[in-house]
């Protein structure tokens, strides 16, 4: 099964203040119209994302995992290569927590590279007409917190097979980048068209 997720409204680390976030609509909208696929909205805390994403690899063992992030100063999609072992905000999560450089996993490996081929994602989403880069790292906030635990969970628990991480900007409409992302899915689970 291929599990989507995206994250409840926060408030940037430049002080923007988000009432609402499009990934949680987006990760539906792309689950929706998969086969065997289903969406969460995670929530933006330290403590209850990790707790939140763990039951839902060990519940629903997902062979492929996709986060998606909402990044207000980003002009682009962007594909995340790394995730590091690193959680650190200059604002506080939603629950008031301010992490410094704290690991995520104690003694977990510095970083993790994507479990999927960045440059084929960038290539299937070109096809569908959606321009998208490669990022090197998802920061340091909980987008990459989620994108380490999910690529940690595929290396030490073969759950999910594959973890992906993808960054999305303002955007006026994300219907075509819902389509573009669900044919990027239907290519990695090789279910085609």
């Amino acid at each position: 099964m291929i599990l989507v997720t995206g994250f409840e409204p926060f408030t940037t680390g430049q002080g923007l203040v988000l009432d609402e976030n499009p990934t949680g609509p987006l990760a539906e909208a792309i689950a929706a119209n998969l086969p065997d696929a289903e969406s969460r909205v995670l929530p933006v805390s330290f403590k209850d994302t990790r707790r939140r994403l763990n039951e839902c690899f060990d519940t629903l063992k997902p062979r492929i995992w996709l986060g998606l992030g909402f990044a207000p100063h980003r002009t682009t999609v962007d594909i995340e290569c790394v995730a590091l072992n690193l959680e650190h905000c200059t604002r506080p999560d939603n629950d008031g927590e301010q992490p410094f450089l704290r690991p995520i996993v104690a003694d977990g490996p510095l970083a993790y590279e994507s479990s999927f081929d960045v440059h084929r994602a960038v290539e299937v989403l070109a096809s569908q007409d959606l321009t998208a880069h490669v990022s090197l790292h998802a920061g340091a906030f909980l987008c990459n917190q989620t994108f380490y635990l999910g690529c940690h969970g595929s290396v030490t628990q073969g759950i999910p097979q594959t973890a992906m991480f993808i960054h999305v900007p303002p955007r006026p409409e994300y219907t075509s980048l819902a389509g573009a992302i669900g044919q990027l899915l239907r290519d990695l689970s090789g279910s085609g068209h």
